[in-house]
């Protein structure tokens, strides 16, 4: 990895705990949104590569910090996380749709939805005897939000940072 690429991926998975960390009492109205978007982010501006290294990782972190309490979540996120990676940067790189970016966006997060609300629905219970309904609820519709809400800011955003950051190269 160029020096570019592992300094702009570390510096976006760092925002992306300190998301974790500082709104930890708000996770899923707030730290949800921002984790996507941290997420889009680094898939635009770094590559697919930086989105799914981020997404594998703030599963795992939320999980030692003890923000996700059920350790069979961490792979479930970490993939739902990447799909809605993978997704968008197809949609970005591989498409000449108009609007391929939100075609991107909406694409993965209703992939990441649905997997997530399958996951915890049938997946999980084969390895936790009792899911509590809280835990179905939290990854199912409201993880279609986030990751939308996620991609917008995330949209709004990017054309900002990347001026920014064609400048200072």
């Amino acid at each position: 990895m160029k020096t570019k690429k592992l300094v702009r991926t570390a510096l976006l998975l760092a925002l992306a705990l300190m998301f974790q960390i500082v709104f930890r009492q708000f996770a899923q109205p707030l730290v949800g949104p921002l984790v996507n978007m941290t997420l889009i982010l680094a898939t635009l501006m770094v590559g697919v590569d930086s989105g799914v290294f981020i997404g594998v990782l703030t599963p795992v972190v939320a999980f030692l910090m003890g923000i996700v309490s059920v350790a069979p979540l961490v792979p479930i996120i970490a993939i739902g996380n990447i799909l809605l990676v993978v997704i968008i940067c197809f949609f970005n790189q591989k498409t000449s749709i108009k609007g391929n970016k939100w075609v991107g966006i909406l694409s993965g997060a209703f992939v990441k939805y649905a997997f997530l609300t399958i996951s915890v629905r049938a997946l999980l219970p084969l390895l936790i005897p009792k899911v509590p309904p809280v835990m179905i609820a939290a990854f199912s519709l409201p993880q279609l939000y986030t990751a939308i809400i996620g991609g917008v800011l995330a949209l709004i955003i990017y054309p900002l940072i990347n001026k920014k950051s064609e400048v200072l190269t």
